[in-house]
């Protein structure tokens, strides 16, 4: 599924209309009855709906949702936030049949407006959004900042059309001030700001309505969203006479003194994502812990330079193994100086195999890291923004503020695909390809929860899946397992583990547009 811009969803539009010959009036009308539809779907029929229409388009829309499910019995009050004269295009339309055959429109322009509208707020079951829409490009301010200060301060629930009045289509950025929505129903494809925070934060459920916006329109933007469906199409099917050498053999350089729960997570996670041989390779002054910790995993010893510090000769047993292997994992729980630098430069030139790179590989990678670009396979790393700051010389706040252009900018800059772990993590790889992750919650935010990843990105490339896709599949996956979690405090980084087999049952078994299912409980068709 793409993620849209601003300025592709309007040229989505105007070739909707132009090219396609379907009339901007008919969209509107649509649009209006998906944001209907929604509201069949959440409210009783004597409920009362609160519609606020700016006076753009997606004014337009709210206008004609007033008037849909008025006929359908609702307690419609519609409130104007535009002089009569203000509306144009297809709004104006809408707006000049509702005079004509009398249906209640009150207008409110100035402060001096608000108190009917207050009063009304305090006794409506839902107000719907449709004030500004996806042009908001300057903070906002004044009368309008005053009536989203209004739908916030209101109790009942909110739905948003097309995105919450006040946040940036393109970075997510809160221009001002901006609605938080319960639903956000957005038109043919999601925006880019529903998914980039804080405006994802603001959005609340995000449902994905068809309005005959032609798909074809969309098929050369890169920006993508990952879905079930896309993770059922990613994911190998087990053949019945699969076996464990026929399904992928991981090796994983991990741990060091104090460390060794990050080796062991991550080649736990390796054999639950369904790689068939799991070898770790660690400090030989570790490996009898690592040996009682698991029985499925295979250890190899590495020479060390001192204790718990692999020696850069132990190159060659790695590069050795790795020739039976499929994908290679480096750094978990690894230690970060110098001497690991060392060996990590010689693994990334010599590796007959695609790496993923995490934790104490970036930290003893830092700002070396152009070094990647002499890997024979793209390589994978993941780093959370602390550690894309170590690596990029700027603040973890200004990574969190430009996730995608960080990821796109350095995954072409170091020839890597870059998985930007954090709410809604991004990969993106060196051709400009991306992929926004939109399962995970709070749950993941705990120590391991990033060796996991690790251990299930690599075993999804022994099993012989691109590492950009990959990367994808495992995000959601991992994100789906977190999910599946009760929320609230009390777990740890295994009990996502522990779901890993239930959610690869849940892509299995269910469809995208299923509502009951928690991976879609953020972004779903409607």
């Amino acid at each position: 599924m793409k993620i849209l811009s601003r300025d592709s969803m309007k040229e989505a539009d105007r070739k909707t209309i132009e090219e396609f010959g379907m009339p901007g009036v008919v969209l509107m009308e649509t649009a209006g009855m998906r944001i209907s539809e929604l509201v069949f779907n959440k409210m009783q029929k004597n409920a009362k709906v609160t519609v606020l229409a700016g006076q753009g388009n997606n004014g337009g829309d709210g206008l004609v949702a007033a008037r849909l499910l008025s006929k359908a019995g609702y307690a419609v009050s519609l409130w104007c936030a535009s002089k009569p004269d203000r509306y144009r295009a297809e709004a104006a339309v809408n707006a000049n049949y509702l005079k004509k055959v009398n249906f209640p429109m009150q207008y409110i322009s100035a402060s001096e407006d608000l108190f009917h509208l207050k009063e009304d707020l305090k006794c409506t079951d839902l107000v719907i959004d449709a004030l500004l829409g996806i042009g908001v490009d300057r903070d906002v301010t004044g009368f309008t900042a005053e009536l989203i200060d209004n739908i916030n301060r209101c109790s009942s629930p909110v739905l948003a059309v097309d995105i919450p009045s006040g946040i940036n289509a393109d970075t997510g950025a809160v221009m001002g001030c901006a609605v938080k929505a319960d639903w956000t129903v957005t038109f043919a494809a999601p925006k880019l700001g529903l998914v980039l925070h804080p405006g994802a934060g603001l959005a609340g459920e995000i449902i994905i309505a068809d309005i005959n916006v032609p798909a074809a329109l969309f098929e050369d933007e890169k920006v993508n969203l990952v879905t079930a469906s896309l993770v059922r199409e990613i994911l190998p099917e087990r053949p019945i006479d699969a076996h464990k050498g026929s399904v992928g053999s991981v090796l994983i350089v991990a741990g060091s003194p104090g460390m060794t729960g990050a080796a062991v997570m991550t080649a736990e996670s390796a054999l639950k994502g369904g790689a068939g041989l799991v070898y770790l390779a660690a400090p030989e002054s570790i490996c009898s812990a690592l040996e009682a910790k698991m029985l499925e995993v295979i250890i190899v010893p590495l020479p060390e330079q001192s204790k718990g510090i692999i020696s850069p000769e132990a190159v060659e047993v790695i590069i050795e193994k790795a020739r039976q292997c499929d994908a290679l994992a480096i750094g978990p729980g690894l230690d970060t100086g110098d001497v690991t630098s060392e060996l990590l430069r010689k693994l990334v030139q010599l590796s007959p195999v695609p790496m993923v790179l995490d934790a104490g590989a970036l930290a003893a990678l830092g700002k070396k890291i152009n070094m990647l670009r002499s890997a024979r396979y793209l390589p994978v790393i993941t780093p959370h923004p602390g550690e894309m700051a170590c690596m990029t010389g700027v603040s973890a706040g200004q990574i969190q503020s430009s996730r995608l252009d960080v990821a796109i900018k350095n995954a072409r800059l170091w020839e890597c695909i870059i998985m930007l772990k954090g709410p809604n993590t991004v990969v993106a790889e060196p051709e400009g390809r991306v992929y926004f992750n939109p399962t995970g919650n709070q749950s993941l935010s705990t120590a391991g929860s990033g060796d996991l990843l690790t251990g299930l990105v690599t075993s999804f490339i022994a099993q012989g899946i691109p590492s950009d896709r990959a990367a994808a599949a495992a995000a959601f996956m991992h994100g789906l397992a977190g999910d599946l979690i009760l929320p609230g405090r009390g777990h740890m980084a295994r009990d996502v583990l522990a779901n890993y087999k239930t959610a690869f049952c849940f892509i299995e078994q269910c469809e995208d547009h299923y509502e009951g299912n928690p991976y879609l409980k953020k972004v779903r068709p409607l």
